[in-house]
């Protein structure tokens, strides 16, 4: 089993937690290694998400990256997509996702291209 997270407000509900996810696990004789196991960590990166303290962030260079992106290489409906896709993933942590994507949707629905 890989990356299981127990969120919890408060100690008590994360014990909580932990002992019922535990059960299920014994229950159904599933296996991880106790090694690679954190517990009542405050914070944990999570497919370059940091989770915790009753938020989530992203790496801040890759929020830059979408940001600072030299849109005007883009110069196939192909490079557009991908950049779209790639971005919407972040577009939750960049202020003003939408303004800066609107070119570039706006693009993507064009039948033909110049």
């Amino acid at each position: 089993m890989n990356d299981f997270v127990i969120p919890a407000k408060t100690k008590k509900k994360l014990e909580e937690r932990t002992i019922q996810f535990l059960k299920i696990v014994e229950k159904y004789n599933l296996c991880f290694k106790q090694s690679k196991c954190n517990f009542n960590v405050k914070e944990i990166l999570i497919l370059e998400v940091v989770v915790g303290r009753e938020e989530v962030q992203v790496e801040n260079n890759k929020v830059k990256v979408v940001k600072e992106y030299k849109y005007k290489t883009l110069t196939k409906m192909k490079e557009v997509e991908s950049f779209l896709e790639f971005a919407n993933f972040y577009q939750y942590f960049i202020e003003n996702f939408s303004h800066m994507a609107k070119p570039l949707i706006k693009l993507k629905r064009k039948k033909e291209w110049k």
